[in-house]
């Protein structure tokens, strides 16, 4: 099975959270997992967050983003994803960021592995979520 993790599903992960024993679970018995290349700066804006608002200190925040790029195997270039993303944006009316994600599954015919709630019910009605 392909997997798109998105940055929320990876924090949870990283973060120990409530579903952190389940998403590595399934991250671990992917084929492979991906992601699109926007998640880089995604999941570091998740732990800039972390050290802003929760004061974490710069050694947990960076681990935590070295922990979340290597649970992707496959960074997919966003300048292929772009154009599908800004229409199923405007489709869906909501954030192009979250439907790099839809993209990337759909064109992997992989499932998404998200904690967004907006991305997780346009997946669920695309057939695309774990």
């Amino acid at each position: 099975m392909i997997i798109v993790l998105d940055a929320s599903g990876a924090a949870e992960i990283a973060l120990k959270n409530l579903n952190a024993q389940l998403y590595l679970e399934i991250v671990k018995s992917a084929d492979v997992v991906v992601s699109p290349d926007n998640y880089i700066s995604e999941i570091t804006n998740v732990f800039w967050k972390y050290k802003k608002y929760k004061q974490f200190n710069d050694e947990i925040c960076i681990k935590g983003i070295e922990f979340c790029m290597n649970l992707i195997d496959d960074f997919l270039p966003s300048k292929e994803l772009w154009r599908e993303a800004f229409f199923e944006g405007v489709k869906n009316n909501t954030s192009t960021y979250d439907m790099f994600y839809l993209i990337a599954a759909r064109r992997n015919s992989g499932k998404i592995l998200t904690m967004d709630k907006e991305l997780k019910s346009i997946a669920t009605k695309e057939g695309l979520i774990i």
